[in-house]
């Protein structure tokens, strides 16, 4: 049965007369005619009683299937509405990862913020994860956008552009001797012990902590941790200094102090990863938002 003869259908139940249902649905009456007796024999029941040539009634079986006829017509088009706006992006889910210094920085809450205004039927899941691990999720389909540090390549089928840069600086105990210096050089840091991420999760840090040191020593590490609320745990027990992204301060406890380094101020870039032919458009539509929102920053 065709959605057009149930149209046809619920224009004679609403009229109650074939003429003006005919008008309405912009086809000749005995068209319509047609149509409504095709559809009779077809369902074996008689849906209207014909008290003239062009004046009808419902049967009770009529009355009935009107009421089914509809919710079938609205389903339909909202089925119709439904894939329309998910061929422009207007719906769907979308799988998010995140480092906590997006978080803090302020770039997940935006976005979110920025989505529900441009796509608001577009749900967006977020998920904390490192950098490698969402690497691996985007590869194998699992994740959709990544808002990870940034590396120095990326893997083939995939692209990356910047999110605003995080200013590096020193995280320490407040009775650790650095907390007292005004001002803190490459050379008194040399000797220090350090707390430091994880391998896995250490993309972008070592770089940054090297930088940091004259030339030649390497960084003594006391302890890693995985995540950036462990590596505050840890400088505010005052096992090591960190250097960290300055957002990430709001994570950490009031014996954490921050301090910065003598010198040109270093900086933590972070990224948006994606699939270069990604294929849903509610993904591309949630790009173009995050590209909007941090276009001037």
């Amino acid at each position: 049965m065709e959605v057009r003869r149930l149209r046809y259908f619920t224009a004679v139940a609403s009229e109650l007369h074939f003429a003006r249902a005919a008008e309405r649905l912009n086809i000749a009456p005995p068209t319509l005619s047609a149509q409504i007796k095709w559809l009779e024999s077809y369902l074996g029941v008689t849906l209207f009683t014909r008290s003239t040539k062009r004046k009808v009634e419902l049967t009770f079986a009529g009355q009935q299937f009107q009421k089914q006829a509809l919710a079938l017509i609205e389903s339909f088009d909202q089925t119709e509405r439904f894939a329309r706006e998910a061929a422009r992006g207007e719906v769907g889910e979308v799988r998010l990862g995140y480092v906590v210094s997006t978080a803090t920085a302020g770039n997940i809450k935006k976005l979110i913020e920025r989505s529900r205004v441009e796509s608001p039927n577009v749900l967006v899941h977020i998920r904390r994860m490192e950098t490698l691990p969402q690497i691996r999720a985007i590869s194998a389909g699992n994740l959709d956008i990544g808002f990870l540090r940034s590396m120095a390549s990326y893997p083939a089928g995939m692209e990356a552009f910047n999110l605003p840069s995080q200013r590096f600086c020193l995280a320490v105990h407040r009775d650790h001797p650095l907390a007292k210096q005004k001002r803190i050089t490459p050379a008194t840091l040399a000797k220090q012990q350090f707390v430091a991420y994880e391998l896995e999760a250490e993309i972008g840090f070592y770089r940054n902590i090297t930088t940091l040191l004259p030339p030649g020593p390497i960084p003594k590490i006391a302890q890693r941790a995985p995540d950036a609320i462990s590596l505050l745990t840890l400088v505010s027990a005052n096992v090591g200094i960190a250097v960290i992204q300055e957002t990430l301060k709001s994570l950490a406890d009031a014996s954490v102090v921050l301090r910065n380094i003598s010198g040109p101020p270093n900086y933590s870039n972070n990224v948006v990863v994606y699939r270069a032919n990604e294929p849903s458009p509610a993904v591309r539509a949630v790009l173009k938002t995050i590209r909007r929102a941090f276009a001037s920053s």
